[in-house]
């Protein structure tokens, strides 16, 4: 598989904005009252807030491509809290997008093991992120070995009640 992580620059901002919503738009629509996933899109992919993250030595945000197809993004915290680990114990992959005719092909699996050596190379203990209790991605993640560490909520406005599950998965590494 030929596939290549990069590190976002201002000058791909277009590029990881219209994957990043492309892809979430195929996936997380039923989330949303009338389907409309603006207080997530608004929060996530603009220029500002791309902007304003970038200069944030604790963000990092990749493209990830097959060939020259850029067909996925990830954003990760490299230190990031969650009881009981410590902001220096732990590491979290607080987004990970692919386009839908991408997904099911091994690309996440390596994006998982990318972020999982940057974390080994931080010298962290986990590696943890928020996933829906309901979905696809569930499977995926526990699959590759994470492991439920409790429940949590999406709290954003215009979510719809009955699709606020989430869970807190971790994995050691």
């Amino acid at each position: 598989m030929d596939i290549a992580i990069t590190a976002l620059t201002r000058e791909l901002f277009d590029v990881y904005c219209a994957i990043g919503i492309k892809s979430y738009r195929q996936f997380y629509l039923h989330l949303w009252e009338d389907e409309d996933p603006a207080p997530y899109i608004n929060t996530s992919f603009t220029q500002s807030i791309l902007g304003q993250e970038l200069a944030h030595p604790n963000h990092e945000h990749f493209i990830i491509y097959q060939g020259a197809s850029p067909v996925g993004i990830f954003k990760v915290l490299l230190h990031s809290k969650i009881a009981p680990y410590s902001s220096k114990e732990a590491f979290l992959l607080e987004k990970l997008y692919l386009l839908r005719e991408y997904s099911g092909k091994g690309i996440g699996t390596e994006v998982l093991n990318f972020a999982e050596n940057k974390a080994k190379e931080l010298k962290k203990e986990i590696l943890w992120l928020d996933t829906m209790k309901k979905g696809p991605a569930l499977n995926f993640y526990l699959k590759n070995g994470f492991k439920i560490l409790r429940e949590g909520v999406l709290d954003l406005p215009n979510v719809l009640e009955n699709e606020r599950q989430m869970l807190i998965l971790y994995k050691t590494v």
